[in-house]
């Protein structure tokens, strides 16, 4: 094994969420805290953008059957997200050896953990990274951390664990992206993380479908806010009574459970923004309604991280729902931007890779502690 670069701990983090609208890449050093030193955010081309939303809706096993789609999308999305870090390093006007290494996510196709034989694709091949950047890449994660017993995801528990617990205090980080998980990290007991339900997956398809393609996802909750959820009471708790909602903890959700072209029906009494209400509503409701099932302390800190983060009517019909004693904030207060949460996650798990340290993720994906990624030397 190559040695690493210790001189001034500098990792890269790349993420693609369920939106798939842009290649985020971040800039941390990592010390005994983590702090964001900058970040490149790389919008996706519709070309690209439109043959993973292709692929994403295929019921074909990719994964066991990969197509010429999908290795054409493979290639440009590596492309492009090598593109994405050479541009954070010129912003950063730093050079390829002054990164010890970049931890590279990658972009979702399938997700399929509970199979007999489960896998989960992401595209952006970490070998051909590491190849066009000079930089030591670590991919592969959730595919590591299925081989090792566990569902994949999700990942983020083991990040939020070493610095963002507090010995003093009852916390719970919420991240929303296209599902929403959360990390329990309460006094005196051990980390569980679980996936509640859907984040944004549902708001943005319901945008996409009635707003428009030009719209990806509701703007600080604006077209939610011009609604009433309560016209669609009936189907809110249709889907707040689905069986993945029954199911004990830790568990992995994906959005392969969660199409709203099959719960939308013309109705001359409901609006667009009723809808998008609806939906919103249903990632409020599921995420308050398994914190209340799974957690039980009186007092309780809630710092939400993610692109649902920025909804604000979101956060509000969260607020809403919470029991009194606890409250609600984003993970800002807590010394990292909601938005770099993920990011910062892969780039911490590339150090803890390439430093041969195990991950804990039993309690969160019921994986073997283990090593988790794959590492692909420049």
């Amino acid at each position: 094994m190559q040695p690493i670069n210790k001189r001034n701990n500098l990792y890269i983090g790349t993420l693609s969420g369920t939106s798939m609208d842009s290649i985020d890449a971040s800039l941390i050093k990592i010390t005994k805290k983590i702090k964001v030193i900058d970040s490149f955010s790389l919008k996706m081309p519709k070309v690209l953008l439109d043959k993973m939303a292709k692929l994403s809706r295929t019921k074909k096993n990719l994964f066991l059957y990969p197509t010429k789609e999908l290795k054409e999308a493979d290639a440009q999305f590596t492309f492009e997200t090598a593109s994405a870090i050479k541009n954070l390093l010129k912003k950063s006007k730093l050079k390829n050896s002054d990164i010890s290494a970049i931890g590279s996510h990658g972009q979702t196709i399938q997700h399929f953990p509970f199979l007999k034989k489960p896998y989960s694709l992401q595209i952006g091949n970490p070998e051909i990274i590491s190849n066009l950047t000079g930089i030591t890449t670590v991919g592969n994660f959730r595919q590591t951390n299925i081989i090792n017993g566990g569902s994949g995801a999700p990942l983020t528990p083991s990040f939020h664990n070493a610095f963002l617990r507090d010995k003093t205090k009852n916390r719970i980080i919420v991240n929303i992206g296209g599902i929403t998980n959360v990390t329990l990290l309460l006094k005196n007991k051990k980390t569980i993380g679980w996936d509640t339900g859907p984040g944004n997956c549902l708001i943005d398809q319901s945008v996409k479908k009635l707003i428009g393609k030009k719209f990806l996802f509701d703007k600080n909750g604006d077209f939610a806010r011009q609604g009433d959820f309560k016209k669609l009471t009936k189907t809110i708790q249709l889907l707040v009574n689905e069986s993945f909602f029954k199911l004990e903890i830790p568990k992995s959700d994906t959005t392969k459970n969660y199409d709203f072209s099959k719960l939308f029906f013309n109705d001359s009494n409901l609006s667009k923004f009723d809808w998008i209400s609806a939906m919103t509503e249903v990632t409020a409701l599921t995420l308050v309604d398994s914190l209340k099932k799974n957690c039980s302390a009186k007092k309780l800190n809630l710092y939400v991280c993610g692109g649902g983060s920025k909804n604000s009517y979101l956060m509000k019909r969260i607020k809403m729902n919470l029991p009194k004693h606890w409250s609600l904030g984003n993970t800002k207060t807590l010394g990292i931007d909601p938005m770099f949460v993920e990011t910062s996650t892969f780039g911490w798990l590339a150090k803890q890779r390439l430093e041969n340290k195990k991950i804990n993720l039993e309690s969160s994906t019921g994986a073997n502690t283990a090593l988790t990624g794959e590492v692909f030397f420049n």
